[in-house]
């Protein structure tokens, strides 16, 4: 049998009170589940806002048993024909098909991807611009068969732009993905490491809000099945 692990790693812009940063994990009505990543434009309680009506309709219609390109296509046509194309948001679900045995990446993102299968290491680019500004926008939508060795990290903006206010040069994603690949690493383990670097690079500081999810998909035990689910929040 394989385990699939999933790290949730998100902090906010330094001295905001929201994150405009939103991820939700969802139950698929056939089998399996996705995680929803949504990134309102600007930063604060309006950002927050935008992403959380935003994550309330795509979570809705994945609930629905509605594919994973037309939630993509229908959140940006409820954004688009309610703000007319004056605010735009990211949008990223990350979905686990049990029936086809598949992991499906949809995205409207201004980020890549950082990918992992087994000695291979890969930085996915962008070829799609987030949702909301312009009518005809399309998702990009890749699909991978479920098997152990297979990493995938997803973020947002505010983690290549980390730095800039130091003036840094830009991260580098191909050694982000290789020291982030390590032997034993859990997910969490990932997505913490990978939002600590970009602290880091703002000195402690964060210059925008960071959000970042990883998916491990590893070898396990044939033993009970348990799901577990894992949350620390910390309130100031």
């Amino acid at each position: 049998m394989v385990v699939i692990d999933i790290g949730l790693a998100k902090t906010e812009k330094y001295a905001s009170r929201e994150s405009g940063d939103t991820v939700e994990l969802v139950e698929r009505p056939g089998g399996g589940f996705s995680l929803v990543m949504l990134d309102g434009q600007g930063s604060g309680k309006a950002a927050k806002t935008l992403s959380l009506l935003l994550s309330s309709k795509a979570v809705g219609l994945i609930k629905e048993g509605v594919r994973d390109g037309v939630v993509a296509r229908a959140t940006h046509d409820h954004l688009f024909a309610f703000r007319h194309g004056q605010v735009s948001a990211t949008l990223d679900v990350l979905s686990v098909d049990l029936k086809t045995r598949t992991i499906v990446v949809t995205r409207n993102a201004d980020a890549p991807m950082l990918l992992v299968d087994g000695d291979e290491v890969r930085v996915v680019p962008v070829d799609s611009g987030p949702i909301g500004r312009y009518q005809w926008t399309r998702p990009a939508v890749m699909q991978f068969p479920l098997r152990a060795g297979l990493l995938v990290v997803l973020f947002t903006d505010g983690i290549p732009a980390s730095g800039r206010r130091a003036a840094l040069p830009p991260l580098d994603f191909h050694e982000l993905a290789r020291s982030v690949s390590s032997v034993g690493m859990t997910a969490q383990a990932v997505a913490e490491a990978v939002l600590q670097v970009a602290i880091g690079r703002d000195q402690g500081r964060p210059g925008d809000d960071m959000a970042v999810v990883a998916l491990a998909i590893r070898e396990g035990e044939a033993t009970t099945p348990i799901r577990r689910l894992h949350a620390q929040i910390p309130v100031m």
